[in-house]
């Protein structure tokens, strides 16, 4: 809220002069006896039931409708502020492993695959200004959406996606890759990154991710790759015929970190290992601070008047006086 013409608000020193004023005359008449009346019974007439009351809450009314003029002179406006960058941000695309071995729990409370999107919601939410899109793959690659800049659908895209969305089971991490170099390569922006988040070893897909990353690489593409998980593998809940429910780890599914580090190497990006839910997200904050535009945001607000509003409680009280000082509260002759 603000005052198109704060100078009107100078009129009330004079007002709350006149209150003060007001207040203390009224007190000395009070106070001050004085014989107006010749008979007793004219004063019972003139001030039976509550009119004095009512009388005393007309003046003020009178006062604060004068209030609201004052406010309403000064025009109160309500503003929206808008933000519009005059620079192209970043073009980003995440390329999240949806395989099955994203179930395991060693990211207590959560599985892999839960804080994984939790942490990536966080990271689309703090890139104001850059195109971001999101690839699923497993044992194959498919583009869930398109580079956007509409932050709240993205958001919902990455929510409805499940293990096993691309119906084959396994990692094709070059698949991934070279999908979403396919949508970052035509891109205008002064950047292109991808943001490959992975549990386990490429063994699908018809081109091995070091060949893919080297063809990121010509299109002046950054890859930065978060391994998901411990090297020793994952844990699952299984149902044992004799021992129940019970927790068991799969040592065959590990992540392979050499091929992930050489996949960063060869675009300038950097490896990372996500341990738990907590480095996770710390990783995400630092491919943020790593990967920052210079960007010119333009900050305008648009005003709405509001001094309408105040214009009619001064009339309705005004008006509503009046009518009651010449009906029911009406002097006597």
């Amino acid at each position: 809220m603000r005052f198109a013409n704060p100078i009107f608000l100078l009129f009330f020193i004079p007002f709350a002069a006149f209150i003060y004023w007001y207040i203390n005359s009224f007190r000395k008449r009070v106070y001050n006896p004085s014989l107006r009346f010749s008979r007793i019974n004219l004063i019972k007439q003139k001030y039976k039931g509550n009119k004095v009351l009512f009388l005393k809450i007309l003046k003020l009314a009178k006062f604060f409708a004068l209030l609201l003029l004052i406010i309403a002179l000064a025009r109160p406006q309500e503003g929206k502020t808008f933000e519009n960058s005059s620079d192209q941000g970043i073009d980003i695309m995440i390329a999240l492993d949806t395989s099955s071995s994203m179930r395991s729990i060693d990211f207590k409370p959560l599985d892999r695959m839960q804080t994984a999107k939790k942490v990536i919601e966080e990271f689309v939410k703090m890139r104001k200004f850059d195109r971001i899109g999101l690839v699923n793959f497993s044992g194959l690659a498919f583009t869930q959406s398109p580079l956007t800049t509409d932050k709240e659908s993205l958001v919902e895209f990455i929510k409805s996606v499940e293990i096993g969305d691309t119906g084959l089971d396994g990692t094709a991490i070059g698949s991934a890759i070279m999908t979403s170099v396919n949508r970052l390569k035509d891109g205008k922006a002064k950047s292109k990154i991808i943001i490959l988040a992975t549990d386990g070893n490429n063994n699908m897909g018809e081109i091995d991710p070091i060949t893919a990353s080297e063809i990121a690489s010509q299109y002046d593409i950054k890859i930065y790759t978060v391994g998901v998980g411990s090297l020793e593998g994952g844990i699952y809940i299984v149902d044992h015929p004799f021992f129940g429910r019970r927790e068991v780890r799969d040592t065959e599914n590990k992540i392979n970190e050499a091929v992930l580090k050489q996949i960063s190497e060869n675009t300038g990006g950097s490896y990372f290992r996500a341990l738990d839910a907590k480095s996770f997200e710390n990783i995400m904050k630092q491919i943020d601070n790593l990967e920052k535009d210079d960007i010119k945001a333009v900050q305008f607000t648009n005003y709405n008047e509001r001094y309408k509003i105040f214009v009619v409680f001064a009339f309705l009280l005004l008006l509503l006086s009046v009518i009651l000082e010449n009906t029911i509260l009406r002097k006597l002759p």
